[in-house]
């Protein structure tokens, strides 16, 4: 079978959890003997303004950069117009299917991906598969997260998005800049000349900063009307998709609260490859307790609470270090924030290799995220590991997190929550052992595959209804 994924960015650049996800499903189906292509959006403006499609092969699959202008005039309507359809960079992104010609099209994100490639492959005969990794669909966000870092229950019609978040720069020209900063061949200058405009312009020090409440009291009738009108067309094309694959109960839930038929989503939880046996129990090793943080440090994944808890623990009782990407001026900002003192320390960014020595030096997992998790592959990664994992109480984390079985629950955001959380661990450390030995490793990929193949099969014989029932 050839199978063509569509992501909005390179997943073998991408430090995502789709990203790892998306790149282990790929080797993974080239183990079965599949042939898999990719098709993403290269950073940066398409050349004179004409779209196109750069084709490499890695690996022996087939891979075909879009460098696409954003379509409209800058308008809201016609921003949200070209998130579905795409305007003439659509037919670059057909041409780059057609070019790998698969049996199925799996799309798994599109930030930055016209909508309207769902129903046009159907149209052209490829099926196509939808894995709702995150809330672009309704959130422009895609987070469920305002800009003020408090939870969104939601549009409420367009309401919602234009009151919080209609001031905001396009998501789009910030997952690129994003992408350029982090990934880059200019990384470094890049992060040296953002650091220097944000002091010449009095631009705040650390993105943890933000003003609680901001957003647009004065929301016109035109930006609620504009976001209302992207959502419903943003479901009308999703729903095209022969399947819509949610990860989570969670996920499925907040889909069909946006009007989304519940038989149209099958779950179907991820998995990620790892070698060799799942760890055993952990115990208590001692003091200080080693909590660890992983992942990308950032307001999103709620560093900022897990620092701010750690304020008021003794230095020399617990210690959390924050595995992952930061920005110096975030490292800054969180160490003042939790008191100094030792209390926290930061190894910066990691790579899939040393993942194995990281788990081993932490007794306890912090997973403190503000965003509503679809899954939270940084949970199931602390899991294989026989990790107890201190989590937020949000989106799809207590499918897998069970308080006091197998870890430890909060409210998302509450600082005093995670302290409290935290303390009792200090305070009773053979909790530990007790909840490690009730951690279960996440199903593996052969498993996931052995899901998903069936659903591949059954799109390419025609049977949607099937698939998309069960």
């Amino acid at each position: 079978m050839r199978i063509c994924h569509v992501t909005s960015a390179d997943p073998d650049q991408g430090v995502t959890g789709v990203a790892a996800y998306v790149r282990d499903l790929a080797h993974a189906l080239a183990g079965a003997g599949h042939e898999v292509g990719h098709v993403y959006r290269t950073p940066g403006p398409a050349v004179a303004g004409v779209s196109s499609v750069r084709w490499t092969v890695r690996r022996g699959c087939r891979y075909a950069a879009v460098s696409a202008n954003d379509a409209g005039d800058g308008s809201p309507a016609s921003r949200f117009e070209g998130d579905v359809r795409g305007g003439p960079a659509l037919n670059a992104w057909l041409a780059a299917v057609e070019g790998i010609h698969p049996d199925v099209v799996h799309v798994h994100d599109l930030s930055g991906v016209p909508a309207d490639i769902i129903p046009a492959c159907c149209a052209r005969a490829y099926p196509v598969i939808v894995t709702l990794h995150d809330f672009w669909a309704f959130c422009r966000r895609l987070l469920l997260v305002r800009q003020d870092l408090t939870p969104c229950d939601g549009p409420d019609g367009g309401r919602n998005c234009a009151r919080y978040c209609a001031g905001e720069p396009r998501p789009t020209r910030r997952m690129l800049t994003r992408l350029l900063i982090q990934t880059g061949p200019l990384s470094r200058p890049l992060r040296m000349a953002r650091r220097a405009y944000r002091r010449v312009r009095g631009a705040r020090a650390s993105q943890f900063v933000v003003r609680r409440g901001t957003g647009s009291a004065g929301a016109t009738g035109d930006a609620i009307t504009a976001y209302a009108s992207r959502q419903a067309l943003m479901r009308d094309a999703l729903l095209a998709a022969t399947c819509l694959l949610a990860p989570s109960e969670d996920t499925r839930a907040q889909y069909e609260r946006q009007g989304y038929p519940r038989g149209r989503i099958r779950v179907l939880p991820l998995s990620l490859l790892f070698e060799g046996r799942a760890r055993g129990p952990r115990g208590f090793r001692g003091y200080p307790v080693r909590f660890g943080y992983m992942g990308r440090v950032n307001a999103w994944k709620g560093a900022h609470v897990l620092a701010e808890a750690a304020a008021e623990i003794p230095a020399d009782r617990a210690h959390v270090t924050f595995y992952g990407a930061v920005e110096p001026e975030d490292e800054r900002y969180l160490t003042v924030l939790a008191g100094g003192g030792g209390r926290v320390s930061f190894s910066g960014r990691y790579t899939r290799a040393q993942l194995a020595e990281i788990v081993e030096e932490i007794d306890v997992a912090v997973f403190p995220s503000i965003m509503r998790e679809t899954q939270g592959l940084v949970g199931l990664e602390a899991q294989i590991a026989g990790l107890p994992v201190i989590a937020a109480a949000g989106g799809a984390i207590p499918e897998y997190v069970h308080h006091d079985v197998n870890g430890l629950l909060f409210t998302p955001g509450s600082a005093s929550g995670l302290r409290e959380q935290l303390r009792r661990v200090v305070d009773e450390p053979e909790m530990i052992g007790r909840l490690s030995a009730n951690v279960r490793p996440p199903r593996r990929m052969d498993w996931h595959l052995a899901e998903i193949l069936p659903i591949y099969e059954a799109a390419v014989s025609g049977e949607r209804q099937a698939v998309s029932s069960r």
